[in-house]
């Protein structure tokens, strides 16, 4: 008995490959890549904290949601009106997403900075 040739198969010339370009992503898209963390499917709004020392009169600028000042030295310092003895504290917080813009003047009780340390720290939204 004759055996039958197997089919061949026909012949498929190669296919490029299709380029997919990525859809561009809305105004919502970007803020949200920019802004947010997504963990267990809740928002999270990026910030970062800033540490700053000083020792002489200055204007202060907040530019930030949270603002504290702490007087660790041994002189009254005077912050836009509210006094701060030494080891006192003055925290001024916004809302979610509220940026404070004062500009606080920071005044020593007395001119000589050896015993002036007022420490600012500050809550900056990324």
């Amino acid at each position: 008995m004759a055996q039958t040739p197997p089919l061949m198969k026909q012949y498929q010339a190669p296919t490029e490959p299709k380029i997919s370009f990525p859809q561009p992503l809305t105004d919502r898209q970007k803020y949200e890549a920019q802004n947010t963390i997504n963990k267990a499917g809740r928002p999270y709004t990026r910030y970062y904290v800033e540490v700053k020392q000083y020792s002489t009169t200055a204007n202060i600028s907040s530019d930030c949601n949270t603002i504290t000042f702490i007087n660790y030295g041994s002189n009254d310092v005077n912050i836009s009106g509210v006094v701060l003895n030494q080891g006192q504290q003055l925290t001024i917080e916004g809302n979610v997403n509220e940026i404070d813009t004062t500009i606080y003047q920071a005044n020593f009780s007395t001119s000589i900075s050896t015993n002036n340390s007022l420490t600012v720290i500050r809550k900056l939204y990324a």
